[in-house]
């Protein structure tokens, strides 16, 4: 404990840009596996369904930097994803999972959960 508290402000600066590196590489190396699929297949998407949601996320990434009444909203994106995954309809679990996936997902679908992040995402009082 001792050396705990002798550590300086520099000591402790170098230890976080050790861990930042080390998220980033992680982040990195998740995003080579495609996340995103393995849990629409975990939750039972067909490839058709797959596509339609890479789909939604594509429409959604480019509409995040429009005018602002043009952006998308939380409750668009639950109802999308309702349509194309009638059986996870409502389901908080498994749209908040993939709200978080998108963190590791590929770059765009990265800004695309910062955009979501931003707003409050998931909002499921509205």
């Amino acid at each position: 404990m001792a050396e705990r508290d002798s550590l300086t402000l520099a000591e402790l600066d170098g230890r976080l840009r050790e861990v930042e590196a080390m998220q980033t590489l992680i982040i990195r190396l998740l995003s080579t596996r495609r996340p995103l699929d393995d849990v629409l297949e975990h939750f039972g998407a067909t490839d058709t369904q797959a596509r339609a949601v890479y789909g939604l996320l594509d429409d959604l990434t480019a509409r995040m930097n429009r005018r602002e009444h043009e952006r998308p909203t939380f409750g668009y994106f639950r109802v999308q994803i309702g349509t194309i995954l009638p059986s996870l309809r409502g389901d908080r679990e498994f749209i908040s999972l993939l709200i978080d996936t998108l963190r590791v997902e590929r770059p765009a679908y990265r800004e695309l959960h910062a955009y979501m992040a931003a707003q409050g995402w998931p909002d499921w009082d509205n």
